[in-house]
């Protein structure tokens, strides 16, 4: 017959008191209804320039920010990584003359916008996110790009 102690007793107690409790929640972050990651393509006067999608993801900054956050993409398109001032409410964003992580060159952005469940997957026909802005670079001066397309639906047909 097993001996149980009023120490191992107590122990067992605070194990299983402590395996209870509840884990904090840590919430989103500050821009989470306009980050993600998006597949866009480049127009010129609202004519493609390459029918090729390009990955670009949108995030927090370290700080988390809810007037700014990143623009990135990973070096696929132009390459481009730059802070945006966004306006979280209208869901807009836009900066001038900001410098790309990636180059020395300078990116001014306008009439950018994330519309909410206005876009679907084009395989999966999945609701989704939209993304639009209009930009211009530093080595290609006087050149008016739009990126515009569809956040990631996470299903596997839809990824380009």
């Amino acid at each position: 017959m097993y001996k149980v102690s009023f120490a191992g007793l107590l122990l067992v107690a605070a194990l299983s008191l402590a395996g209870c409790e509840k884990d904090e929640d840590i919430g989103g972050t500050a821009v989470e209804k306009m980050a993600g990651e998006w597949w866009v393509q480049l127009s010129i006067n609202n004519t493609l320039v390459v029918p090729n999608y390009y990955r670009i993801l949108t995030y927090n900054t370290a700080d988390n920010s809810g007037s700014q956050f990143w623009i990135d993409d990973q070096q696929r398109l132009w390459p481009f990584k730059f802070k945006s001032d966004v306006n979280i409410s209208g869901q807009t964003f836009s900066v001038t003359n900001a410098t790309s992580e990636y180059s020395n060159i300078k990116i001014t952005v306008q009439n950018g916008k994330v519309l909410t469940g206005v876009s679907k997957g084009p395989v999966s026909l999945a609701v989704t996110d939209s993304i639009y802005f209009e930009a211009q670079f530093t080595d290609d001066p006087g050149v008016t790009y739009q990126l515009h397309g569809y956040r990631r639906t996470r299903f596997s047909e839809d990824d380009h």
